[in-house]
């Protein structure tokens, strides 16, 4: 399934789960900010076919790779449950700290040219991965406020935190092999944790920091390090960091 479907599936599925009401708070947003990775190994497997099955013949580990810091821009679309009642229903008091976000996001996957060592040849090779990555994030989302008044009675400054499931479309290319490039689609975990400033009663700032953990895979066709004309997978486990700063208009 493409990228825009997916998005616009998850688009609709926030909208049959926000009821109309007066005292609904929806808001939109945009942000920037830093996206960084820890070192992390990738994995090289190849297969070879016998009966109709893939069978791993291979397996060779690249160590200790680095990737480039890049900036990250996205949208977030969120709903949070301050309504007394939804769909009919009296709802309790304490769901008003609590809510759901749709956020996509895009940054570069780029690792910088690289001697690392691969195992178990214990020879080093120059490693070079042009990419970029978009990120499609749902959060179940838990909030407080602070600093009550009448314009904004839930409080100006808000701390929240939100965890769930992503998507993660990315499209690499390797400076290994003759065509060791592809693009893929993988599920991982996010977590952001950050504080909003209402300056309004419609309008908010927030910085956060999120954390994303993601199983990524590549599926390539190719000859690469001591191995002849294979199926190669590569997987490598991304530990991602953001920092990130955004605004926001909220409906009320």
């Amino acid at each position: 399934m493409k990228n825009g479907k997916i998005f616009l599936l998850a688009m609709l599925f926030c909208l049959v789960l926000t009821p109309t009401s007066s005292r609904s708070e929806t808001y939109l947003g945009v942000y920037f900010g830093g996206n960084f990775s820890s070192n992390f190994d990738s994995e090289f497997d190849f297969h070879e076919k016998f009966d109709h099955r893939r069978v791993i013949i291979a397996n060779r580990t690249a160590r200790d790779i680095s990737m480039d810091p890049a900036l990250i821009v996205g949208g977030k679309i969120g709903h949070w449950f301050t309504r007394e009642r939804v769909f009919g229903l009296n709802m309790p008091k304490w769901l008003k700290y609590f809510g759901f976000e749709l956020d996509i996001s895009y940054h570069s996957l780029s690792w910088p040219s690289q001697s690392v060592r691969v195992d178990p040849l214990s020879r080093n090779f120059v490693l070079e991965n042009s990419g970029s990555a978009v990120t499609l994030t749902f959060l179940l989302m838990a909030r407080y406020g602070f600093r009550k008044d009448s314009e904004v009675p839930f409080g100006r400054i808000q701390p929240y935190i939100g965890i769930g499931p992503i998507v993660f479309f990315s499209s690499q290319k390797l400076n290994i092999g003759r065509e060791f490039k592809s693009t893929e689609a993988d599920v991982g975990l996010g977590i952001e944790s950050g504080i909003r400033y209402m300056l309004r009663k419609n309008v908010s700032l927030n910085m956060a920091f999120r954390y994303r953990y993601i199983p990524n895979h590549l599926d390539v066709d190719d000859t690469i390090f001591d191995q002849s004309w294979r199926y190669v997978v590569m997987r490598t486990k991304y530990n991602l960091y953001d920092i990130i700063f955004g605004v926001a208009y909220h409906f009320n």
